[in-house]
């Protein structure tokens, strides 16, 4: 069994599909009707987002993340999120090599690899 799609409830569905399309290759609309957005990846898996109230703030261990195949490419994903102004939370240089950010609403993702 292998986990398939996560769902969110966000503040501004367009403003998310920019950000998990810009950052994380989610740019495949596989769903688009009012109530429920779903984008996905080449990679796989999916991303499910629907409007609604900003989530209060979870724990800090509440997160999902993404698999590179290398440090490297954690290494370029954290510059490239720098660059474009997106909030570190953690870092983490050793192995695995991870970075944690927040989304526009609050959600912490996770960019890791061993």
């Amino acid at each position: 069994m292998r986990l398939n799609h996560v769902a969110l409830t966000v503040t501004d569905r367009e403003r998310s599909a920019r950000f998990y399309a810009e950052h994380f290759g989610l740019t495949d609309r596989v769903h688009d009707d009012d109530h429920l957005l779903i984008l996905s990846s080449p990679a796989g898996g999916l991303l499910a987002l629907s409007v609604g109230e900003a989530p209060p703030s979870p724990p800090r261990t509440t997160h999902f993340g993404f698999q590179t195949d290398s440090p490297d490419a954690v290494h370029a994903a954290r510059a490239a999120f720098r660059d474009a102004g997106v909030e570190e939370v953690e870092w983490q240089p050793a192995e695995p090599t991870r970075v944690q950010v927040t989304d526009p609403d609050g959600y912490r993702v996770e960019i890791y690899a061993f």
